[in-house]
């Protein structure tokens, strides 16, 4: 007997058309929580119109776009580098991937055979070679939750908490659990053989340990119970994306795609700009550009910027992750008012202090780190550039700017010994 099984078995006509119903409401509420934020990030700079450039921008400059989706997003290349805990992410972002290709795989499928039986290829080898390849990246996609879940107890402060991470963490692995649940389940009532049980070996454990009690009727009515729980697990995954952390899976890929080739760039201001906006830097939250209003959703609180900051390792007031969310916030808290309705607080100084600011030593080391390319620099420096506007110069930038204006040099040394520091480097 060929190698196969039915995408809806043991799964009664009625209990399908739920579950497409079920999966229609689950998109209609992920596509609402897209589009809430969608609101925020065009309330950015330049409005419905700076988003069309945007796009109009980045589709001129399609592949670089597309290259970075592919290399640090698919292929993970700025996520490595950070011990266990890069490594992790992979393993479950590898594993979360292959599932995802396999259930639209097995979808493409039944509305294939929908069309014509001849058109299903869920059989013979391909089947084996999928049943097995999906078997062996869910304990992948297990081990990565676990090993999250682990990290989670250990609370490292440079990563972000929230309480919705332990309940995000806790339907991954309820979705991973109850998948193998469904199979070993499946393989007790169907009993294949050959190649088509041994190509489910985590299921096939089940199916002859867990399980083995279990007569037909029974493993067919455990299968349909756990069949529901593990769909609807899955469309409560997919509803609850854009509420949660788990909107860094939409926002990421497209802030990498959108992201300027260039970070961590002072960019200059041009007059024309200053004389048409009638300011200089940031001041608020809709001054940003809904590219970088975007930024601030893809942010994962991995803490990597943190961890580079030089300011904040010698205990500055300064940590780029916590601008990046105190920025974000703000941008839930002031976008999402009624037009013409009182900010509840400013950008500057309520939100972000002129000390955390001028802490930046500008040196971009928590660009160069951060995996989806969050530009927490020129956050930085358009807000610093409206306290030079108004007045707010203070501290060691200003008294270096004075010694510039007397002596040329930020250290007000005289011209013949200004260059006096160089003479250890030949030492």
């Amino acid at each position: 007997m060929e190698p196969t099984r039915e995408t809806f078995g043991n799964i009664p006509p009625s209990s399908q058309h739920l579950f497409y119903a079920l999966a229609v409401v689950a998109g209609l509420v992920f596509l609402y929580g897209l589009w809430r934020r969608f609101r925020l990030w065009r309330q950015g700079l330049g409005g419905v119109g700076g988003v069309r450039v945007l796009l109009a921008s980045r589709m001129a400059r399609l592949k670089p776009g597309l290259r970075r989706l592919l290399i640090d997003g698919l292929g993970q290349k700025r996520v490595r580098g950070r011990g266990a805990a890069g490594r992790m992410h992979i393993v479950l972002f590898a594993g979360f991937m292959m599932l995802l290709l396999g259930t639209t795989l097995l979808e493409i499928d039944h509305l294939a055979a929908m069309i014509s039986p001849n058109f299903s290829f869920h059989h013979g080898t391909y089947y084996v070679v999928y049943e097995f390849t999906l078997d062996v990246f869910g304990l992948l996609f297990l081990a990565g939750c676990g090993y999250f879940l682990w990290r989670r107890t250990r609370r490292p402060a440079s990563v972000g908490h929230r309480a919705t991470d332990w309940w995000v963490l806790g339907m991954f692995i309820a979705i991973g659990v109850t998948g193998y649940l469904v199979e070993g389940l499946r393989i007790v009532w169907q009993r294949p053989a050959g190649a088509g049980a041994h190509c489910s070996p985590v299921g096939l454990w089940l199916a002859q340990g867990l399980f083995s009690g279990l007569d037909e009727p029974g493993a067919r009515a455990a299968h349909f119970a756990g069949w529901w729980l593990h769909a609807g697990l899955v469309f409560g995954f997919f509803a609850a994306i854009p509420f949660t952390r788990l909107l860094h899976i939409v926002a990421g890929p497209l802030h990498l795609f959108f992201a300027r080739p260039g970070l961590g760039q002072l960019l200059p201001v041009t007059m024309e700009s200053v004389e048409a906006t009638g300011r200089i830097g940031v001041s608020e939250i809709r001054h940003l550009t809904p590219r970088q209003l975007l930024s601030l959703d893809a942010c994962m609180e991995c803490g990597r910027c943190e961890d580079a900051c030089p300011a904040f390792t010698t205990g500055k007031p300064l940590s780029p992750k916590k601008v990046v969310q105190d920025l974000k916030r703000l941008m839930e808290d002031v976008l999402t008012l009624p037009p013409g309705a009182p900010a509840p607080r400013a950008l500057h100084d309520d939100t972000i202090g002129a000390e955390t600011l001028w802490a930046c030593t500008a040196c971009s080391a928590c660009v160069d780190v951060c995996p989806v390319r969050i530009d927490q620099l020129t956050l930085i420096l358009d807000l610093r550039r409206h306290l030079v506007a108004e007045g707010g110069l203070s501290g060691t930038a200003a008294t270096a700017l004075r010694r510039m204006q007397s002596a040329a040099n930020p250290w007000g040394l005289p011209a013949d010994e200004r260059a006096r520091w160089t003479e250890a480097l030949n030492a």
